[in-house]
């Protein structure tokens, strides 16, 4: 049977364990999450994007990917810059 990813998904989080490691990631998915969709509306590549931050396409693809966890809050400055975007961070109380 194949499934859509919105079914898959909805399998795997019937774990315990998996929906637990799943809202641990969370943050870090949306962070990069939001990162590519402005590069992809400002119609952007990573190549475009590692020259304005004079940073290398292996880095921006790094950080897109998630394959080394969060970078440093001044290469997202750096990225937010490049993109023409603002970067905001905050806390937020959890919804319990």
């Amino acid at each position: 049977m194949t499934y859509t990813y919105k079914e898959h998904r909805k399998k795997l989080l019937k774990s315990k364990a998996v929906r637990e490691a799943y809202k641990k990631l969370l943050p870090e998915y949306e962070l990069t999450k939001s990162i590519i969709e402005q590069r992809i509306k400002k119609k952007m590549t990573q190549d475009d994007v590692a020259k304005r931050t004079g940073m290398p396409q292996s880095t921006i693809a790094r950080i897109e990917g998630l394959t080394h966890g969060l970078p440093k809050l001044s290469t997202l400055k750096k990225i937010a810059d490049a993109l023409d975007s603002r970067l905001i961070i905050r806390l937020q109380a959890k919804n319990r």
